[in-house]
């Protein structure tokens, strides 16, 4: 028995002093070694960290079996877990890792890089690599490297970035260990693909999956339309997922989560029930989505009521079935209940009252016809009116320009002047509409565009003409500019200068009342050398943006390929500039300025009568006289 106990003892010294050997050399923070490609690693081994791993209790040759000898072979084989984790290490060749790993990947994961080496801790330590809380920065070391989603083909980016702005980690930092993980919907060791029937986030075997939590709603979603669809091999079917999200997971509470009320119907139910040719496949409304948004619940809910109803208020959210199913909350008999939860006294009537729309439904058959009713009312009524208040403007149109025969006046613009005017303004008006028609083709008014033949087409024919015709008569006013004599000195009156500025401030100054003397204008004031520049800046700016986009594939061979996108930007909000300068500012000045109205005839004449220039423009009438006089 003594003899039996000093070999034990014997055996246990020797190992000691194996181990203690170790870290004669691995002890030491500089000891490194260079690879063969020049590459150098640390061999440096911290005892106490080692001592406090599960494997503390190991000797060093459990795992490097082949590091026998002092000093051992310089190359040892690498460590094989199999050796006593054969089960996990199964499971782990099963997985996409494994296999991979198998392959010769050598950027795929292995025990080291989810476990650690030397510093291993069991996973319900909270310093642990694999403890839930901290799985996330484990998965994310190599599932949120940039380009790693190309790279190996992963269907998700950034997933676990994604998944520490949910609700599952936000659970876990604030203590509780039982919320979901990576671990929880991917399994530790066999993690398989999506596509994989065996892996836990299949879609056919993601609510059992969501359900080791959420069992009730497992429960419900098993048993209902979406359920059944998906056990009967439906593709488009949708599962826990397709409505909460792979891995960012948000509170229903949350303005950004595809399942806040405001957002259920653009962003969770649209997708599926916002598509013609999936409704129609199925059997369903053509269009229960903009049903919804037309009517008083989807209109409130867009403005922001927390507590207009949604989809789910009157479908549910996991439970949803058939209306013809009795255990349906939209099934006749329950409707007055599913009603009831937001109104008062309902009754049977009142659940008939409130639908989506149904082309073969009464009430959209009465609603369809009372809208072309009105529609055809409004043309008619509002057209008469319009028609009625032309020909009571026009006579005050007509009564100015005899009033302007009457008086004596000066001329402003020659007829060139006035022609190129009224080209601009044609094509300008032409450009507008057939513009803003591409970008607003589903607008209701580009709609009954079409319905009157304007294709697409020859839209785009009219507003390329438009284009020219506008550029065209820009390049006849420079020449015009620079080489007729009735346009002498035009350029120089047209510069902006310092007095402008002091003219502004005293314009501003009169009008409000400040000052009783009004600028001494010239030719040109701030407000005609402000809209003639800003014509010129958006003619070169539109041009330049819009041939890009006529002539896409040249362009595209001497610029690089942003110039598009950037063009197509510049393009639409240089144009809704344009156009809301126009309205606002010019026809402002030619039609309703108060001293203008019913409209300012220069425009289409070229002349004033003599009391008005001397009343805006006095600096240019003086200078006018004393050239005649000369």
């Amino acid at each position: 028995m003594k003899r039996l106990l000093f070999l034990f003892v014997l055996g246990l010294t020797s190992l000691a002093l194996a181990q203690n050997s170790c870290f004669d050399c691995h002890g030491y923070q500089d000891f490194t070694t260079t690879t063969d490609a020049g590459e150098e690693i640390a061999l440096y081994v911290s005892d106490s960290t080692y001592q406090a791993s599960v494997h503390g209790g190991f000797d060093c040759i459990d795992c490097h079996t082949d590091a026998v000898g002092d000093p051992h072979p310089e190359k040892l084989k690498k460590v094989s877990c199999s050796v006593c984790h054969d089960d996990q290490m199964v499971l782990y060749e099963q997985g996409v890792h494994g296999k991979s790993h198998l392959a010769g990947n050598l950027e795929a994961p292995d025990c080291a890089d989810c476990h650690g080496k030397h510093n291993i801790l069991n996973s319900s330590d909270p310093l642990a690599t694999t403890y839930v809380v901290n799985l996330p920065k484990t998965c994310g070391q190599c599932h949120n490297g940039a380009g790693v989603g190309e790279k190996h083909d992963l269907v998700i980016a950034q997933p676990s970035e994604r998944f520490e702005r949910g609700v599952h980690y936000k659970a876990l930092l604030d203590g509780n260990t039982a919320a979901a993980s990576c671990n929880s919907c991917h399994e530790s060791h066999r993690l398989l693909p999506m596509s994989d029937p065996d892996s836990p986030i299949n879609s056919a075997n993601l609510s059992k999956t969501c359900g080791q939590c959420h069992g009730l709603e497992s429960e419900e979603f098993d048993a209902s339309s979406h359920g059944v669809a998906l056990v009967k091999g439906v593709r488009e079917a949708p599962t826990c997922n397709s409505c909460h999200g792979e891995h960012e997971i948000l509170s229903p509470s949350d303005p950004s989560a595809y399942t806040s009320g405001a957002n259920i119907s653009d962003e969770t139910c649209s997708p599926c029930h916002g598509i013609a040719k999936l409704n129609e496949k199925y059997g369903l409304l053509p269009d229960p989505v903009e049903s919804y948004r037309n009517s008083y619940h989807g209109l409130a809910s867009v403005a922001g009521s927390k507590v207009a109803a949604n989809c789910v208020s009157c479908h549910g959210a996991h439970d949803v079935l058939s209306s013809s199913d009795p255990n349906s909350s939209i099934h006749p008999a329950n409707l007055q209940e599913t009603c009831g939860q937001c109104h008062i006294n309902v009754t049977e009537n009142f659940t008939k009252s409130y639908v989506h729309s149904s082309p073969t439904s009464s009430a959209d058959r009465y609603a369809r016809i009372i809208k072309q009713i009105y529609i055809l009312l409004i043309i008619v009524v509002i057209g008469g009116m319009v028609l009625h208040n032309f020909v009571i403007y026009f006579s005050y149109v007509r009564a100015k320009y005899r009033l302007l025969k009457m008086h004596e006046t000066i001329t402003r613009f020659d007829k060139q002047w006035v022609v190129q005017h009224m080209l601009i303004f044609i094509s300008f008006t032409v450009l507008v509409i057939t513009g803003f028609a591409l970008k607003f083709a589903n607008s209701e008014w580009a709609f009954y565009l079409a319905k009157l033949g304007f294709t697409e087409t020859l839209r785009g024919l009219l507003h390329r003409i438009a284009a020219v015709v506008m550029l065209t008569t820009g390049a006849y006013h420079i020449i015009y500019l620079l080489f007729f004599k009735s346009a002498k000195g035009e350029i120089m009156s047209l510069l902006p200068n310092i007095n402008d500025l002091r003219q502004f401030f005293q314009n501003m100054k009169y009008y409000l009342g400040i000052s009783k003397q009004k600028p001494d204008f010239a030719r040109y004031g701030y407000v005609e050398k402000a809209e003639y520049w800003a014509l010129v800046w958006g003619t070169v700016i539109m041009a330049l943006t819009g041939f890009v986009l006529w002539f896409p594939t040249s362009f595209t061979t001497i610029f690089p390929a942003w110039i598009i996108k950037v063009s197509e930007t510049i393009h639409y909000y240089e144009a809704w500039l344009a156009t809301l300068a126009i309205l606002l500012y010019h026809m402002f000045f030619a039609i309703f300025h108060p001293a203008d109205y019913p409209i300012n005839l220069t425009s289409l004449t070229g002349k004033m009568t003599l009391e008005e220039a001397e009343e805006r423009f006095p600096a240019w009438v003086r200078s006018v006289k004393k050239k005649d006089q000369d």
